[in-house]
């Protein structure tokens, strides 16, 4: 097998966006008590049915500084990083901060240092177009990603709700099982 470059999104892929959403709804109480629920959702966009009302306890909540820095880890992924590192592959942490948090990115950037140190911190790419970062995989859970170039890597899916009703991308259901991803490689 020959090394390869992957990319790794971060929120719902490494780190666990959907956790973090869940208990910050939950704290709201009654206001956010018809937001749907991460387990629940089948968009991906946040607003999608909602209120007024709803979009702005939603808003507040992804505009809260410290949001990203706070989210749990997602199982197996250290591990996964770690091994595919260790095989030879050039992996990177590729996430999207959310624009208008004003401490998004220095929290995604936190969050990766202290879940996974300081050497990984060197191999994050924040950026809003994820087709400008070269490799050979991304695995993401966003159902599509586009922007100013054509991707040079195929969009492996890190399996949610959220992109369950694309059947045509190849996905990750754990982190136990990234290999599969590069032993089966997709047709070209």
């Amino acid at each position: 097998m020959n090394p390869a470059t992957i990319l790794v999104d971060m929120d719902g892929v490494l780190a666990d966006w959907d956790a973090a959403w869940d208990a910050a709804l939950d704290v709201l109480g009654e206001p956010a008590a018809t937001i749907t629920r991460s387990h629940q959702r089948t968009e991906w966009n946040l607003n999608h049915g909602l209120d007024a009302a709803q979009q702005q306890i939603v808003a507040d909540l992804l505009n809260r500084p410290g949001y990203y820095a706070d989210l749990p880890a997602i199982d197996g992924g250290r591990a996964a990083l770690r091994e595919m590192r260790d095989e030879g592959h050039d992996v990177r942490i590729v996430t999207s901060p959310w624009v208008s948090n004003p401490t998004c990115a220095s929290d995604k950037l936190a969050w990766v240092v202290r879940h996974l140190g300081q050497s990984w911190g060197k191999r994050t790419i924040i950026t809003n177009d994820k087709t400008l970062v070269r490799g050979d995989y991304l695995i993401d859970d966003k159902p599509e990603i586009s922007g100013a170039m054509a991707p040079t890597w195929e969009h492996v899916y890190f399996d949610r709700p959220t992109n369950r009703t694309n059947t045509t991308r190849r996905r990750l259901h754990r982190w136990t099982n990234w290999r599969t991803i590069l032993d089966h490689p997709a047709s070209a």
